[in-house]
């Protein structure tokens, strides 16, 4: 009888060991989908065309695009500003004519002051 369940004992331990191996293959593969499902995930969601990066690159156009709107907008409400002054105020016009353009009334003298060192000019 010792012999039997010696015999009965090494059958088990070959199927242990034969369930060990599978049961390790089958944990291998599933590993190995889930791997490759998550970098096919990662490939749609994350890299595409429509996924999160050009999503998040869009985002940071529509910011840019935003504050520049938000400048040209200060820009022209600054020249409609300057415009109507333009349209009203005399003594504003005097003065531009005066500085921009070295005008004068008739009877009065411009000078023209010169620096001494040329860089100065600049």
């Amino acid at each position: 009888m010792k012999r039997s369940t010696r015999k009965k004992r090494k059958k088990k331990a070959g199927r242990a060991r034969k369930k060990s191996h599978t049961g390790r293959a089958k944990a291998f593969l599933w590993w190995l989908v889930g791997l490759c499902t998550a970098g096919v995930l990662v490939m749609v969601f994350v890299l595409s065309d429509h996924g999160l990066y050009q999503l998040w690159q869009l985002k940071k156009e529509q910011r840019a695009i935003e504050e520049r709107i938000r400048e040209l907008e200060e820009e022209n409400a600054a020249m409609a500003a300057e415009r109507d002054r333009l349209k009203t105020d005399l003594e504003y016009i005097e003065k531009l004519a005066r500085e921009r353009y070295r005008m004068a009334k008739p009877g009065e003298k411009v000078y023209r002051v010169i620096p001494e060192n040329p860089e100065q000019s600049r």
